[in-house]
């Protein structure tokens, strides 16, 4: 795992709605938009899956995702590991903390997202470039 800087964590604080991306076995690729996530630390991010339905099913078959996205404070794209938990600790206070946030959201999982690499999105010679 790597411990992502300030910078990265701003900006995607910052961004509206950064896109998820998994891979199916079959091949195919699904994006959708995620609004409900925070750092759990440096290195661990929390998704709260309110809408997963298609996702959750694609998440439970290959559990690595990327995360992008860009917004006022620049752009990155994360690629990561991931748990899905939906019961125990980890999922009441997910739905604990999403309630606070809106009490008619109705978790039905949550994602505790390790970060394994980071890159920039930004234009430029360093396009694409791994920084973490």
């Amino acid at each position: 795992m790597v411990k992502v800087n300030e910078e990265v964590q701003a900006s995607l604080k910052s961004a509206k709605l950064p896109i998820l991306r998994r891979r199916q076995r079959t091949g195919n690729t699904n994006v959708v938009p995620i609004g409900a996530f925070k750092f759990l630390d440096d290195e661990t991010l929390l998704i709260s899956g309110q809408f997963f339905k298609k996702t959750l099913a694609n998440l439970r078959e290959n559990p690595k995702i990327a995360l992008a996205w860009w917004g006022e404070k620049g752009g990155f794209q994360i690629k990561a590991d991931i748990t899905i938990h939906t019961d125990g600790d980890i999922f009441r206070q997910s739905v604990e903390w999403v309630r606070g946030i809106k009490d008619t959201l109705k978790p039905k999982s949550a994602v505790v997202v390790k970060i394994t690499d980071v890159y920039t999105v930004k234009s430029g010679p360093d396009t694409g470039k791994k920084i973490l």
